[in-house]
C-alpha cells in the first residue's frame, strides 16, 4: 500500500483506530470475508442461480400484490415490475420450479393482473400480451385458479378475533396492515406493547434493543419518504416506531453481526405484541445505506452507536381493509432433515 493511501486512511479514521485494528486484525479478515460472500452470493452483482432469480421474482410479484391493495386501482401500475417478471418467468429452470410456492404464486399474480385489466377494459398490450397471459396459464396448468386474488379482505372485528387464542391461531392471524384511520394510538397502549416485547431473549441477556416513538406528522412523513416503501399509504400514518440495537453491548469480533440477530428477534416479538394490543402495523424494510441512515438523524435523536433495524408505521386499522396474500413457503422448502 502506498504512503499516500496510508496517509489518507490515517486522516479519515485516525491513528488510534488504526492501532486498535492492528491489535485485532481478525476484524478486517472477517469483515472482508463478509463482503466477499455477499458479493458472490447476493443478487446485487449477479443473477446467475435459480435462487437469485427467485429473489427478484419475489421482489417484483410482491410489489404487484401491494398495488392490488388500493381501493381505487391505478390501472397499468407496476409496469417495470411486470416487464421484469416477463423476463424472469420465461427461464426454463424457473418454469421447471413452477410448483414451488413462490414461483407458482408469481405466475398466479401475473394472471390476476392481466384479468383485472381485461375485466375493466384497460389496454395493456404494449407490455402484457394475450400470448404471455396464455403462456402463464399453460405453465400453471391444473394449478391455475380463476378465483385467485393477490389480496385478502378483512373486517377489523374479524381480523383481531384470534389475538386471545392459542399461538397457532394467533401467529397465523398477524398480517401487515397499511390502511389506517389516521387516529392516534394512545401512548399507554404503545407502552404496553413495547413492554411486552422486552420479553425477547438476547445474547447473554444484554437487551440492546431500543424503540423510538415518533408522533410528529412532519417527521413521520419525512422518515417514510426516506424509507420509500409505503408510497400511496402515508396520508393516514401519523405515528411510527424506530427499532434500533446498540453496538455498545457486543464485545467480540464474532459478534460483529449479533446486533442484527438480537434486533430481528426483538422486532418479531414487537410485531406480535402490537398485534396482541390491536395496534395495526407494517414493518418497513430498513435495508439502507449510510446515506439514508444519516438523513434519519435529522428527525430522530439516535446515538451513532445504535443501528436502525426497522421502521414500523403504527395506527388504528380501518373497519374494512385488505392485506397482501404474501404466500408462505411450504414446509418442505424451509425445513431440512439431516
Amino acid at each position: 500500500m502506498s504512503n499516500s493511501i496510508k496517509n489518507r486512511i490515517k486522516k479519515v479514521i485516525g491513528q488510534r483506530v488504526i492501532n486498535n485494528i492492528k491489535s485485532h486484525p481478525s476484524i478486517i479478515i472477517n469483515y472482508f470475508n463478509d463482503m466477499v460472500l455477499y458479493y458472490k452470493h447476493s443478487t446485487v452483482f449477479f443473477q446467475n442461480t435459480p435462487n437469485k432469480l427467485e429473489c427478484q421474482i419475489i421482489l417484483d410479484y410482491h410489489s404487484v400484490e401491494k398495488g392490488l391493495l388500493f381501493e381505487n386501482t391505478r390501472y397499468r401500475f407496476a409496469r417495470e415490475r411486470i416487464l421484469s417478471l416477463h423476463k424472469n418467468l420465461k427461464h426454463d429452470f424457473i418454469i421447471s420450479r413452477s410448483h414451488h410456492s413462490q414461483i407458482e404464486v408469481a405466475y398466479k399474480v401475473m394472471c390476476k393482473y392481466y384479468e383485472l385489466h381485461q375485466k375493466n377494459n384497460i389496454d395493456i398490450e404494449d407490455f402484457f400480451t394475450p400470448e404471455q397471459y396464455g403462456f402463464y396459464k399453460e405453465v400453471l396448468s391444473f394449478r391455475y385458479d380463476s378465483k385467485f386474488n393477490g389480496v385478502i379482505s378483512h373486517k377489523k372485528s374479524d381480523f383481531y378475533k384470534n389475538t386471545e387464542n392459542n399461538f397457532f391461531q394467533f401467529s397465523n392471524s398477524r398480517k401487515s396492515i397499511r390502511s389506517f384511520t389516521g387516529e392516534l394510538v394512545p401512548i399507554t397502549v404503545i407502552e404496553e406493547a413495547v413492554s411486552l416485547a422486552t420479553n425477547t431473549p438476547s445474547v447473554c441477556n444484554r437487551q440492546a434493543s431500543k424503540v423510538y416513538l415518533v408522533n410528529d406528522k412532519e417527521s413521520v412523513d419525512s422518515i417514510l419518504m426516506i424509507q420509500g416503501g409505503l408510497s400511496g399509504y402515508t396520508e393516514n400514518i401519523n405515528q411510527l416506531l424506530v427499532l434500533t440495537t446498540d453496538r455498545n453491548y457486543f464485545y467480540t469480533i464474532g459478534e460483529r453481526n449479533q446486533f442484527y440477530i438480537d434486533g430481528g428477534m426483538f422486532l418479531m416479538n414487537l410485531l406480535y405484541a402490537l398485534h396482541y394490543k390491536k395496534i395495526a402495523n407494517c414493518p418497513a424494510n430498513w435495508g439502507k445505506t449510510k446515506k439514508e441512515e444519516e438523513k434519519i438523524y435529522d428527525f430522530v435523536s439516535i446515538p451513532r452507536s445504535e443501528k436502525i433495524i426497522c421502521i414500523i408505521p403504527i395506527g388504528i386499522a380501518k373497519d374494512e381493509f385488505r392485506v397482501t396474500l404474501s404466500k408462505r413457503r411450504c414446509l418442505s422448502e424451509v425445513m431440512v432433515s439431516l
